[in-house]
This record gives C-alpha cells, structure tokens and sequence, in this order.
C-alpha cells in the first residue's frame, strides 16, 4: 500500500512538517524517513467496481518478490510521491501498477489522511492523498508495469467490510496478468496494516465514501482535517 517499507530501490522524498502539513522543500530519503519518522506525502487510488452487479473494491496483489508483505492484497494503487513531482501524482502511480491514467475530474478526492505507524522495524509518518474512482471496464484491461504488482482482484464490498469485525472465507475474481482466475481468501491474504488501529478512521471515512459512491448520489465524505 502507500505504507510501503521495503528498502531496495531508495528514493528521494520531500520532507512534510508535520504540524502544518505542509511541504517543507528539503530531500529526504524514503530509508531514513521510514526510520526516524520523516514526514513524507504518499497517495492511495481506490478502484470500485460496479460491473459484477455489486459493488466491488479493486485490490493489487504485491509481487512475491517484495521484502514486506508478499503476495497480499493492498490497496488498489498506492505510492510514495518523489521529490519534485508536482502534478499527476496519483497517475505516475496508477499507470506504473496498473496501467491507467485516470484524468483528474473522474477522481474523487477524499482528501489528506495524517497517518502514523510504529513498529519494531519502521518510524512512519505520512500525509497520504486518498482518491476514490468508479471504473467498470473488465479486470483484465489492467497492465502490471512496473513488476511491484501481480494481479488485480474485485472484492464484494459486503464481504471486506466483515473481515473489519472478524475474519471469514469467500471467494473473489481476478486477472493474473495472463489470465481471469478465481481464490478463495480470508483476512490473513489482505495487508494487514490495513486492519491497524493506526488505519481505523481511514477505513470509516473510506466504506462511507464508498457506499455514497455506488449509491449514485454526491460524496460528502473526506478525511479529518490533517494538520495537528
């Protein structure tokens, strides 16, 4: 997810001040930021679907090449943004993991989520830009550039909002790059900081956004403000 920790590859971030939630201008590499806390600006893509009838949430498979959490499903598209990209954030992502370049005025914005994370390995703080977009076309129109993502499954909203009161199986759909095919999952093959307390109010914000979505009606729903 944007909540990327694995370290080969190191890029060039921008430092965020974490009261005013504003860029800073200064360089900061993404290793000594996920150590020591750097704020940094990341940006989430939630993809749903409505083709299969039901509402559907598009989530990538991680490579199982990466050093943190192979082969779960995370978030739709989701990065880090580098240091002096200004303009199509959210598309450099998007096309490098999925191949599409949403135009600006199909994404809704949710806003800025103030996300904080502390585990035995990682300091991580972000300002994260979470977009929500509405796309039908077929699973296996998705293209898997940049060798980080694998496949893309739709997940029946009704059953990932369980898995937030308690795991359960069921059966989802996706395209592995060559092919449609179908798996049983559980909460176990979902990224699991996306179930942290860490994520609680994301997640709130983003099922009630999602539900004014598919509804068919204006999204009122955003992210608490996020300067501190």
């Amino acid at each position: 997810m944007g909540m990327k920790v694995f370290m080969q590859g190191d890029e060039a971030l921008e430092e965020w001040d974490w009261g005013s939630a504003k860029p800073t201008g200064r360089v900061v590499m993404r290793s000594r930021a996920h150590l020591e806390g750097v704020p940094h600006e990341g940006v989430h893509l939630w993809i749903v679907s409505t083709a299969a009838g039901t509402p559907g949430v598009l989530f990538q498979q991680r490579s199982k090449h990466k050093e943190q959490y192979p082969d779960c499903l995370d978030i739709t598209v989701g990065g880090h943004v580098l240091f002096g990209h200004n303009e199509g954030k959210i598309q450099k992502e998007s096309s490098e993991e999925i191949g599409i370049s949403p135009a600006d005025e199909e994404l809704i914005d949710l806003g800025y989520y103030r996300y904080e994370e502390r585990t035995a390995d990682i300091f991580h703080r972000e300002f994260q830009r979470v977009y929500l977009l509405l796309d039908n076309r077929p699973l296996s129109a998705y293209r898997f550039m940049d060798g980080e993502v694998t496949g893309i499954y739709a997940v029946p909203l009704g059953n990932l909002e369980r898995l937030f009161d308690g795991d359960s199986t069921f059966s989802i759909e996706g395209f592995n790059g060559r092919e449609m095919t179908t798996r049983l999952v559980g909460k176990a093959d979902f990224h699991p900081l996306l179930f942290a307390p860490s994520m609680a109010v994301y997640m709130e914000v983003l099922f009630r956004a999602i539900h004014e979505l598919v509804a068919g009606g204006c999204v009122s729903a955003g992210m608490p403000p996020a300067v501190g």
